[in-house]
């Protein structure tokens, strides 16, 4: 279960892709790509389809200016269970209503809804089952038709001011002592400028796990891209994903489906994997293994594509990379990976002061048994883990040794009392002792 900051992330994730036409657009261009936004229909990250207002737009416009992707995270509603107020029944009937007339307004339902069932009217609040239609893809701006879209060329003047990442699906493989066939899928980057693939290799899965890898090793090799676009795979999806693009200055653009014109260079390379490339695996009498692949692979991309001219740019792409680029330098390492790590709960156990994952079994310090933790870890490197408690990262943890027992729990460091309190004591019996000797003088 997410919880609560993952959520306000993911939500910050989805309102930056609804403006990232109006992130790229022209300073002129800005009030039509807002109107083009607001007229479509969008994909909540909790499954429902709603359409946002200009005004909105506008509103998370300036608030992303100012503060960037985490300036999109909602607050916590005053209102907050409100939502909970409306009896399911009578919500489905509202929905069913809505349904057999899209044009039907909010008042009419509400005033149906009052004179078929018998509720107080001051029970029902129009703003409340509003904001239900427009979860469940049911406001009347919703159910409108789409306008046409227009559509214009991207143009860059040098090297990773906009990369393009994309999974592609590859030839099969060979994996496990049993040889099970599996469908490879290639994961890359591509450099618009100069069509130059400054990483790219195949995995079994197009998940968080591979992009973090790929990403990860561009970053490492290149630095930071000023634009990253991406189309709407859930891999893209991740919310850490988004929370590190912003932690790193990178622009993310999300297409939306069927963007042509946006999807172009990425999908003409991978026409040419597959022509040039991945044509001679399969044409091999055995599967090779993934290794083997991205071995070819890697001789491939350095020996026939890169020294290709490119019938686009009228140069080789390595040529044209290494003639202009220029890095961007990189933010601390330790900041970049709080973000790019698989991230799970654990509960530190209370006796061995453990967490596992992926069955490997982690020292943490013994203040933290018996709590809950966030583990961050990369799971093809398990060699340390960082542990997160209460928002912050407190310490890398390490395997477990075998035969090692956990350690105890520091002690808190002794120093010399500053207050003597059987000096106090004396000298209160002292006093005691002389006022009444003197009493008894008098």
């Amino acid at each position: 279960m997410k919880d609560d900051e993952d959520r306000r992330l993911e939500i910050a994730a989805f309102r930056h892709r609804l403006l990232a036409d109006a992130l790229e657009a022209d300073q002129g261009d800005i009030c039509a790509a807002i109107a083009q936004t607001a007229a479509a229909v969008h994909r909540t990250p909790a499954g429902g389809e709603i359409r946002v207002g200009r005004s909105t737009l506008w509103r998370w416009l300036r608030q992303y200016r100012q503060g960037g992707l985490l300036a999109l995270r909602p607050a916590p509603r005053k209102d907050r269970g409100a939502w909970r107020a409306f009896d399911a029944g009578l919500l489905e009937r509202a929905f069913q209503l809505r349904r057999e007339k899209p044009t039907r307004p909010t008042k009419t339902i509400l005033d149906i809804l009052v004179r078929q069932h018998g509720i107080a009217r001051k029970d029902l609040a129009r703003s409340t089952l509003d904001r239900h239609f427009q979860r469940a893809g049911l406001s009347r701006r919703a159910l409108r038709s789409l306008g046409r879209e227009t559509f214009r060329r991207i143009e860059t003047t040098a090297p990773f001011e906009l990369v393009v990442g994309d999974f592609h699906h590859g030839p099969y493989v060979r994996i496990g002592a049993d040889d099970t066939a599996r469908r490879a899928l290639f994961g890359g980057f591509i450099d618009h400028h100069s069509r130059y693939v400054p990483e790219g290799r195949y995995y079994l899965h197009e998940d968080f796990a591979a992009l973090r890898f790929g990403f990860r090793r561009l970053l490492t090799a290149y630095g930071p891209p000023v634009k990253l676009f991406v189309d709407h795979g859930s891999a893209y999806q991740a919310t850490r994903f988004h929370a590190a693009c912003d932690a790193l200055g990178i622009r993310l653009v999300q297409s939306r489906p069927y963007r042509a014109e946006a999807r172009g260079l990425i999908e003409r390379f991978h026409r040419t994997l597959k022509e040039q490339f991945e044509a001679e695996v399969r044409g091999r009498e055995t599967l090779p293994t993934l290794d083997e692949l991205n071995a070819w692979l890697e001789a491939w991309l350095a020996e026939r594509y890169h020294r290709d001219v490119h019938s686009e740019t009228g140069e080789a792409p390595a040529d044209r990379f290494v003639r202009s680029f220029t890095p961007r330098p990189l933010p601390a390492v330790e900041t970049v990976e709080e973000y790019l790590r698989l991230r799970e709960r654990r509960t530190v156990h209370k006796k061995w002061s453990t967490v596992e994952v992926l069955g490997v079994r982690f020292a943490v310090h013994p203040s933290l048994r018996g709590r809950r933790v966030h583990v961050l870890f990369d799971p093809f490197d398990l060699s340390s883990v960082l542990i997160a408690h209460d928002g912050r990262i407190v310490e890398r943890a390490f395997p477990q040794k075998a035969g090692v027992a956990p350690p105890l729990p520091d002690q808190p460091p002794t120093s010399k009392p500053s207050t003597d309190y059987l000096a106090l004591l004396r000298a209160d019996y002292e006093r005691r002792i002389r006022t009444e000797k003197g009493d008894k003088k008098r």
